[in-house]
């Protein structure tokens, strides 16, 4: 009954491998095709691009290849986001192949180019590279920070599939430390966000980690449960590599448990997958497991058979750990047989491989800790290079903002310099204002005192003029008198506003102008009143009467149209 399972098994896998090599071919070929015909270098670009992500899994040297043919392209036509696409991915393909000195040279270039366009989202995988290469090389504290700093960027960006891939990389984390409460909290919410948005590739990968963690607590029934969602949704997805980890970690599951039927059916499942995407170490690790389930058969040869095809690729592809582990499983198995001599051989190798691999894993982690090094270096010089930056851009401020000071300074002195002057002339202006105010009021005065002694004159000219005898000689000096006395006023009033205009150019113009209904006596009134004369002294210039005057003043305000008593005539004509 089991060998006819088994063969039918087998039927099966044939069917399934044969239809699944040509779609992921179409695939390849599809993209090749397009990237023949298109006509635009940045469409290429992009195309070459994916090509490389679906080379990525199961030939990271194809996928090394044409990222690096997109890179070049970009770089040709200045694409800069294609240049940093590019780059991102070359590290994440080097971190793949465990290339950790190539992955982080790429992952530095790549997050200076992408601070420099802005580019948030390619900054947090960039970030999560950083992460994974630090988690690899046993910096959890680096790690965890590079993380976390993904995790902030896609939260601001509210990146909900970010969020759960970030929050994933913190779970895998505190897994590789072995704190698996830490681990199932982030895989767990990880895994909420993934199921919340509809996911399936985030699910599938939140199943995976999940199954990983009951799995090193020896939940076998939670990890089934996890692992056959997980299958379904990476056949869906259409990643084979993790539909690949989950049939082997079944084999192993059921191995364990003695389920021997469906044990055998997961490895081959693996084997299949493990053989499309050229996966050797992963093959290798599923031969050795069917070498195991052989073993505990009772099936010797089988099991022999098995551990011999994993020895031969570890030894083609130099995977000493492969080789320590297939050369312990033929050690056992040649003292079950009991052939001391290949027993002896093989036991001899394991030994030998183990030595190899002590060498090389304190060689290794002799190389992590250069390559730990060399990235503080780089970064403390790159961070040194920001702070001189830094110190130019504030000495580039504080030299603006002290030539600003300076210029608002010259200009308030500038300013208080000119108001200063401009006080000062007028100042002067109104003292010469005053001095001339003053000279014509003295002028005043002084045709005020010729007017009276011209007036006197005519007086005593009056008195001789009645005590003359002759009509004749009474009319000669009426008509002297009379002369006199307009001769006195014309010349009075000629002079007077000849000195006015010296002293009040304009203030005639604006009167006229603002005022034009004003007759001449009203302009003299106002000139009168514009060198504050008092009514006492304008009755003596004029020789009007002071209720005759007080009258022409009520007049005038009228004509002025000032109705409010509180306004001051004299003010309110100094304004003119």
């Amino acid at each position: 009954m089991i060998t006819m399972l088994k063969i039918l098994y087998t039927v099966c896998f044939i069917i399934v491998y044969a239809i699944a090599i040509p779609q992921n071919l179409e695939k390849t070929d599809s993209l090749e095709l397009a990237i023949q015909i298109s006509h635009s270098n940045e469409e290429k670009v992009n195309l070459l691009l994916s090509l490389s992500k679906e080379y990525k899994g199961n030939h990271p040297e194809k996928a090394i290849y044409y990222a690096k043919s997109a890179f070049a392209l970009a770089d040709s036509i200045y694409y800069a986001k294609g240049r940093l696409t590019s780059q991102r991915i070359l590290s994440e393909i080097y971190w793949s192949i465990s290339d950790y000195k190539t992955a982080l040279n790429f992952a530095t270039d790549a997050l200076e180019l992408a601070e420099e366009l802005a580019e948030s989202k390619e900054k947090a995988l960039i970030f999560t590279v950083f992460g994974m290469v630090f988690t690899d090389l046993g910096d959890y504290k680096k790690s965890s920070q590079f993380h976390f700093e993904s995790l902030k960027i896609y939260e601001t960006l509210k990146d909900q599939k970010g969020i759960s891939k970030a929050l994933n990389s913190i779970g895998y984390v505190y897994f590789e430390q072995e704190n698996y409460e830490k681990a199932l909290e982030y895989y767990a919410n990880s895994l909420a966000i993934s199921r919340e948005i509809k996911d399936p590739g985030g699910i599938a990968r939140g199943l995976n980690n999940l199954a990983s963690v009951y799995g090193s607590q020896k939940d076998y029934e939670n990890v089934k449960r996890f692992l056959f969602e997980a299958i379904s949704l990476n056949r869906k997805t259409g990643q084979r590599f993790w539909e690949g980890i989950n049939f082997l970690n079944l084999g192993v599951i059921n191995r364990e448990q003695k389920k021997y039927d469906s044990s055998f059916y997961y490895y081959q499942q693996a084997i299949l997958i493990f053989k499309e995407l050229n996966n050797i170490p992963k093959l290798s690790n599923t031969y050795l497991g069917l070498s195991k389930y052989y073993s505990e058969m009772n099936n010797l040869k089988k099991s022999m058979e098995y551990a011999k095809l994993a020895y031969s690729l570890g030894e083609e592809h130099r995977l000493i750990k492969i080789m320590a582990e297939a050369a312990e499983r033929l050690h056992e198995i040649y003292i079950d047989l009991d052939d001391k001599d290949n027993s002896y051989k093989f036991g001899l190798l394991h030994y030998q491989m183990k030595d190899s691999l002590e060498i090389e894993k304190s060689m290794t982690r002799l190389s992590q800790l250069e390559l730990l090094y060399d990235f503080e270096k780089i970064s403390q010089q790159k961070k040194i290079e920001e702070q001189q930056k830094e110190y130019i851009y504030l000495i580039i401020i504080i030299c603006l903002v002290a030539i600003l000071i300076v210029s608002v300074v010259l200009f308030t002195t500038r300013q208080r310099i000119k108001a200063k002057n401009t006080l000062l002339d007028k100042k002067q202006l109104e003292a010469e204002l005053e001095i001339k105010n003053k000279e014509l009021t003295c002028n005043v005065m002084a045709l005020m005192k010729k007017n009276e002694v011209l007036s006197e004159i005519a007086d005593k000219l009056m008195i001789v003029q009645n005590e003359a005898v002759k009509e004749e000689t009474k009319s000669t000096i009426s008509k002297i008198a009379r002369d006199l006395q307009k001769t006195s006023d014309d010349e009075i009033w000629d002079e007077f506003e000849i000195r006015f205009k010296q002293v009040h150019s304009d203030f005639y113009d604006k009167l006229m102008l603002d005022f034009p209904k004003l007759s001449p006596n009203e302009h003299r009134l106002c000139a009168f009143l514009r060198l504050n004369m008092t009514t006492k002294e304008i009755s003596e210039l004029t020789g009007q009467r002071p209720e005759s005057l007080e009258t022409a003043r009520f007049r005038l305000r009228k004509k002025l149209g000032i109705t409010n008593t509180q306004v001051n005539l004299v003010t309110f004509l100094s304004q003119i």
